[in-house]
């Protein structure tokens, strides 16, 4: 008999200022039509969400983030303290992120997202050093660009990093197999549907899905003051179409028969497997 595979995914949102917006507002927050249409489809499809939350947002959203935990299923994990690309994941802002985190929820991180995907192999190492058990950081992907990165030799599904005895889960950012196109909001609106969703069909998924998301993803359009070039095409890309492309990429797990879960409850399923492809933090590159 042949065993049925299990198809997990998990719904991130990375909550942060909205990109390109110079009053660094978040309007999934502050607009009801927005907040109420994104608990909307989170619940019609009985859908997880793991919100890597910058931590800072604590002093002014602390409440909204009390409220939300409420009305859908919602778990926190820190997005870094201050969302600053050039100390993603320095000593200091890991441990600030901790900090905050545990002031606010009450209890340690268990994982951890740099900003832009900004980890290195001194970034894993405060990771480790700080208690953290997973992280969710790496693009296996390429993207051009000062933040940019060329990542097409890294493991598309979750993998080990031993340091010595230490260790952390990755859970990548999930990629179309073979072209290696993020299943990320972002790029579903780059794309347009209908390509995103034949390249879909003709490549398929992991079995094991982390999407990505942003708040300015729904609405690129009302925040684009501060962009140029062609940051500010792609992201102006099919802006008016983000909460319905965000319904159709959940839909379409639902479709190939992924479970939700929270990146907690992923992180408790994949620790053991032995399975697990294993990568020695000396060798990250």
């Amino acid at each position: 008999m042949i065993p049925v595979r299990e198809k997990l995914a998990c719904i991130t949102l990375d909550m942060e200022a909205d990109h390109g917006d110079h009053q660094t507002r978040v309007r999934l927050l502050e607009n009801p039509e927005f907040y109420e249409r994104y608990i909307a489809i989170v619940n019609q499809y009985a859908v997880k969400v793991t919100m890597f939350t910058v931590t800072s947002l604590f002093e002014d959203f602390g409440q909204k983030f009390k409220e939300l935990s409420k009305r859908i299923p919602l778990e926190l994990a820190p997005h870094s303290h201050r969302h600053d690309p050039y100390r993603a994941c320095s000593p200091e802002e890991i441990a600030a992120a901790k900090e905050a985190f545990l002031k606010h929820v009450g209890t340690a991180p268990l994982g951890y997202r740099a900003p832009i995907g900004r980890i290195d192999k001194e970034g894993l190492a405060h990771l480790m050093d700080y208690g953290y058990r997973y992280d969710a950081s790496l693009y296996p992907s390429m993207r051009p660009g000062e933040f940019g990165y060329f990542n097409l030799h890294m493991p598309n599904v979750p993998f080990r990093i031993m340091r010595g005895e230490a260790e952390l889960i990755e859970f990548p950012f999930t990629s179309i197999s073979t072209v290696r196109i993020v299943f990320g909001l972002s790029y579903v609106k780059l794309l347009g549907w209908r390509l995103y969703s034949l390249l879909l069909d003709i490549f398929g998924l992991p079995d094991v899905v982390v999407s990505l998301s942003h708040p300015y993803d729904f609405y690129t359009h009302l925040t684009a003051d501060g962009l140029s070039g062609a940051e500010k095409f792609a992201l102006l890309r099919n802006a008016p179409h983000g909460f319905d492309y965000f319904e159709k990429m959940i839909v379409a797990l639902k479709k190939r028969g992924y479970q939700f879960l929270f990146l907690s409850e992923l992180y408790q399923r994949t620790q053991n497997r032995t399975s697990l492809k294993t990568i020695r933090w000396e060798n990250w590159r």
